[in-house]
């Protein structure tokens, strides 16, 4: 059984989606555009990633479907979240590929017994006399 995920990347800046922060005026509101909308889980595993701030400059940021939304001054897209949500988003992809691995082994596993209880049960059947 294959895993049917592709890693998630951010794969652009939407400029014209900028819009000024309704809590700080001096900030902004940045949409990052993500390849894809990211499942639950692995919106989980980015959360648990940016759980503990890495320097002075951390700020808001939340999955809004398929955007990361950055609530900062704008040059700091690219002195320091950019690389920030790189290294988190690579995380996220690990974990829950990590994830998705675990499930594939569990199903085979189960497939697998179920193969073995069958072959058992047909094996059965040959030797039962009905007459």
């Amino acid at each position: 059984m294959e895993i049917d995920f592709v890693d998630i990347k951010i794969v652009s800046m939407e400029d014209e989606m900028t819009v000024e922060s309704p809590s700080n005026p001096s900030l902004r509101y940045i949409f990052l555009k993500l390849s894809q909308t990211p499942p639950p889980l692995w919106q989980k595993h980015f959360a648990e990633s940016r759980k503990i701030p890495r320097h002075t400059k951390w700020r808001r940021i939340w999955i809004d479907r398929k955007f990361f939304v950055v609530e900062c001054v704008p040059t700091e897209i690219e002195t320091h979240h950019l690389n920030d949500l790189k290294k988190d988003v690579a995380y996220a992809n690990l974990h829950y590929r990590d994830y998705l691995m675990q499930q594939v082994r569990v199903e085979t596993r189960r497939s697998e017994t179920q193969q073995i209880e069958l072959d058992r049960l047909r094996d059965m059947k040959n030797r039962l006399n009905f007459d």
